[in-house]
């Protein structure tokens, strides 16, 4: 957990009086994440040594046995090596890239290739029109779930039967959702909380691998899931993860 973010948490619960431990509840249910942004995004104390950590659009490289449909097009390659470290409660891989491929308008259909460090591989060719790559940088971030006070059990147990102690509640609930570390952006996500409107991954008894916007430029629209066990993250059985698309 991003100590500045904990320490806005607690203010924000100090400030309505609201007993710590109460928040403390709330803080165990945000989850770390990495963001993938452009150069103009980041922020300004990351810009100075900031490093590319992945590269958006333009044409997949990957080795010459590995065929995907011509169809589904490239979205990014990570440079799993140039991502933070220790900031992922996912077992995210920590070197040579991960390439994904997806359809991110309205079609659920997508790939994810770990390419271990000196793979090699040819530009795949074979694809719709690519749009020029660019850079991306990985940005730390805290995500929330959906929070609903009545079924945190400090927060009910507070609360109760009182009407002003479950509005201190749920003003602690917006006032955290404002909070810079915490407030979503509409990057490419690596782990954390999915923002799903309809189905989140978790109510399947999933977690979150990544999200995708609509264009990683990045646009309105839809959104990718990309979710799974944590057993089959781990494992890399990437193969079964599950593409969802939200609008």
């Amino acid at each position: 957990m991003n100590t500045s973010v904990r320490e806005a948490v607690l203010d924000a619960g100090r400030a309505l009086g609201i007993p710590e431990p109460v928040t403390e509840a709330f803080i165990r249910l945000l989850r770390p994440c990495v963001y993938l942004c452009p150069y103009d995004e980041l922020p300004e104390e990351l810009k100075k040594d900031a490093r590319p950590a992945a590269r958006a659009r333009g044409l997949a490289h990957l080795p010459e046995h590995v065929r995907v449909p011509s169809y589904v097009p490239h979205v990014v390659t990570i440079d799993c090596a140039a991502l933070p470290t220790g900031v992922l409660d996912i077992d995210f891989p920590a070197d040579g890239h991960l390439v994904v491929l997806a359809e991110v308008t309205d079609c659920d259909e997508g790939f994810l290739i770990h390419l271990p460090a000196g793979t090699e591989t040819v530009e795949r060719r074979s694809q719709p029109e690519s749009h020029e790559p660019f850079p991306l940088y990985a940005v730390p971030g805290t995500t929330k779930p959906d929070l609903r006070w009545p079924e945190i059990a400090e927060a009910a147990d507070y609360a109760g039967d009182d009407a002003e102690r479950a509005r201190l509640v749920t003003k602690l609930i917006e006032e955290i959702g404002e909070i810079p570390g915490i407030r979503w952006r509409y990057d490419i996500q690596l782990g954390g909380c999915s923002r799903a409107w309809h189905n989140p991954v978790e109510d399947r008894g999933k977690v979150l691998f990544l999200s995708m916007p609509e264009s990683p430029a990045f646009g309105d629209g839809c959104i990718t899931l990309v979710s799974g066990t944590r057993e089959q993250i781990a494992e890399r059985r990437y193969d079964e993860l599950e593409f969802d698309v939200e609008c």
